[in-house]
């Protein structure tokens, strides 16, 4: 008598993206992501995964089930969401982390509620083809822009250790190189190279307005949080999302 294979079936939830989709041709508000085994749980251990930095891509791949829909093609915002709805669901809703104390210098340890951070959802209305429109006030020009994905984050990052390793400068080019991956159209010029040109002469307060403009609309999890110091000083602090986000005392 052979053995029935026997199958099992992974639960699942519908995640709310930030979004709501908008930025994904197709794409509801929600998206299907499985919740988290203990098979899983091999991805966050594996040594070539942990070295290559692909890891957390292999994990967001895995659990969401849209068809279509890769994890480097979300926003980071969205992206962010799935992985505090995978660090809940899995471990719990309290993050232990360490921080540093600003009045003493010494690092101590707390624990983030995940459940009290707070969804922001996208702030402007993107045109058919999913970019936004900004007025710059010095130059008088108006420029349309794009929200970055996951892909495009880690090609600039990318970018900016090969350029590092060739001209081996203090000086980072990150600022520039970002905007002019978001911007797409000046006064209806979408030429790459008159927009990086365009872009390395802008005026820094043109820069600084649409940057905070930027920051302003996109969508996402606002992963600073308020945290009282042992020394009773009160700070803000960033949430950093790596495979520590799920295992703190990971060793990488």
């Amino acid at each position: 008598m052979s053995e029935k294979e026997i199958k099992f079936t992974v639960p699942f939830d519908m995640i709310s993206l930030p979004s709501k989709g908008i930025l994904y041709p197709g794409c509801d508000e929600t998206i299907k992501v499985e919740y988290m085994t203990a098979e899983d749980e091999n991805i966050l251990t594996s040594p070539n995964l942990l070295q290559s930095g692909k890891v957390l891509d292999v994990l967001l791949d895995r659990k969401i089930k849209e068809k279509g829909i890769s994890s480097k093609d979300l926003v980071l915002g969205d992206r962010n969401a799935i992985m505090v709805f995978l660090r809940s669901t899995s471990y719990g809703e309290m993050y232990p982390v360490k921080l540093t104390d600003p009045t003493t210098q010494e690092e101590f340890e707390t624990e983030i509620n995940l459940s009290e951070l707070k969804i922001k959802n996208l702030g402007a209305s993107p045109d058919e083809n999913g970019n936004f429109s900004f007025e710059l006030k010095r130059t008088k020009k108006s420029c349309k822009f794009r929200l970055l994905t996951s892909r495009d984050e880690e090609d600039l990052i990318k970018g900016e250790e090969r350029r590092a390793k060739i001209y081996k400068g203090d000086v980072s080019n990150l600022l520039t190189s970002r905007l002019s991956k978001q911007i797409v159209e000046v006064d209806g010029n979408t030429d790459k190279s008159y927009i990086q040109q365009f872009v390395q002469y802008m005026p820094a307060g043109d820069s600084l307005e649409l940057r905070k403009y930027m920051d302003d609309i996109e969508p996402g999890i606002d992963l600073r949080v308020d945290v009282e110091a042992p020394s009773g000083a009160g700070f803000r602090s960033l949430i950093p999302i790596t495979v520590r986000f799920f295992w703190p005392n990971i060793e990488l």
